[in-house]
């Protein structure tokens, strides 16, 4: 008897864990839909303070302590190469590239 209950919790929560899944995941992707072309942004541990010739796709800003584990401000910027790169704000050539995108239509997110 006691078999036969541990196996039907242990199929009770296997089945019910894509369920669960599914309720925290589909939120964040219908959110974020529209919004701009690529894929949701990724967590930037570290920023660079280089500055890279490729163009932008799409543009968030990641503010400190934004995310579990995502303890720096970054602006994370989306490249039609479909790479993610993670810019330290204070750098030099932020302020222009970001006005360059404004001029393009493309605001950076805040996440």
């Amino acid at each position: 008897m006691l078999f036969s209950i541990r196996c039907g919790l242990t199929l009770l929560c296997l089945t019910m864990l894509p369920l669960l899944h599914a309720q925290v995941i589909s939120p964040v992707i219908t959110e974020n839909q529209g919004k701009h072309p690529g894929p949701a942004p990724i967590c930037c541990m570290e920023a660079s303070r280089g500055a890279f010739n490729e163009p932008v796709t799409a543009c968030f800003e990641q503010k400190e302590n934004t995310f579990q584990g995502c303890r720096v401000h970054a602006y994370i910027f989306h490249t039609t190469s479909n790479n993610d790169w993670c810019a330290d704000p204070g750098a030099w050539w932020i302020p222009r590239r970001l006005k360059r995108l404004q001029q393009r239509g493309i605001y950076c997110q805040v996440v």
